[in-house]
């Protein structure tokens, strides 16, 4: 075998190995990525099903009556802008919903907010960082004071509306212009469908990821060619070396 075929053994070998690193790092992450989004999805899971039991229990300790969490007039904070709502409900929602709501933010620093949303997007209640009280500077407001809002955009009423056994991810631009995935799971009260437990996760952990995964493939990539071409430097005869050194002198 003379040395042509075997510097293209080599790269042959060498594009394989390419090849194969590519696949198998890909893969790796992407079985990270389903990870990630799995616990986002149980998230929002545990929270439908903690909404859903603390509702009941404001129902069986008569503090509100099932007709009243079912309430769908909504009536207009004057001068809110976006506009805010009011129901029967809505400031027992900040007394008994809120701090469980805010428990998810706590524990997972890659979730933007937790809230629950009626079947029309409206939400009696948000994490604290977006309950403030409301100004007249409307980028403020939709930035911090984001409770007792319709978010009925497609996302929002998609994601209030699902009633199927798992969680429904979807890609969300936020009125704030942030984009993040969205998953919700659906809250059902007394065996009815009520509206449905928001998790947004950044997109900031998954960005980092994809990064990290495209730092793995090209230092991969780059190892294996560096070894292949100290193969081929290896395997060229020691005077034909010395040959072309002299010619290039001379």
């Amino acid at each position: 075998m003379d040395i042509n075929q075997k510097i293209i053994i080599l790269f042959g070998i060498c594009l394989i190995l390419c090849l194969g690193a590519y696949i198998i790092i890909s893969n790796l992450f992407d079985n990270i990525e389903t990870q990630l989004i799995e616990r986002y999805r149980v998230e929002a899971k545990l929270g439908a099903r903690g909404s859903s039991e603390l509702m009941n229990f404001m129902i069986d300790t008569n503090i509100l009556s099932e007709k009243a969490l079912f309430d769908r007039e909504y009536k207009v904070i004057p001068g809110t802008k976006p506009a805010m709502y009011t129901t029967k409900y809505d400031q027992l929602f900040e007394k008994y919903i809120q701090d469980f709501q805010d428990e998810f933010l706590r524990v997972d620093k890659d979730l933007v907010y937790s809230a629950v949303v009626d079947i029309n997007g409206y939400a009696p209640t948000h994490n604290s960082n977006y309950s403030q009280p409301p100004r007249k500077d409307m980028q403020y407001n939709l930035r911090y004071s984001r409770a007792k809002r319709k978010f009925d955009d497609t996302v929002g009423l998609r994601a209030a509306r699902y009633i199927g056994t798992g969680t429904l991810e979807q890609l969300y631009t936020r009125d704030t212009g942030e984009i993040i995935w969205d998953i919700a799971a659906p809250v059902k009260l007394k065996g009815k469908h009520w509206g449905a437990f928001r998790v947004g996760v950044s997109m900031g952990s998954i960005q980092e990821l994809k990064n990290h995964m495209l730092l793995t493939i090209v230092l991969s990539i780059f190892i294996i060619i560096s070894i292949t071409l100290l193969m081929i430097f290896l395997i060229i005869p020691k005077k034909l070396v010395d040959t072309d050194i002299i010619t290039t002198k001379y």
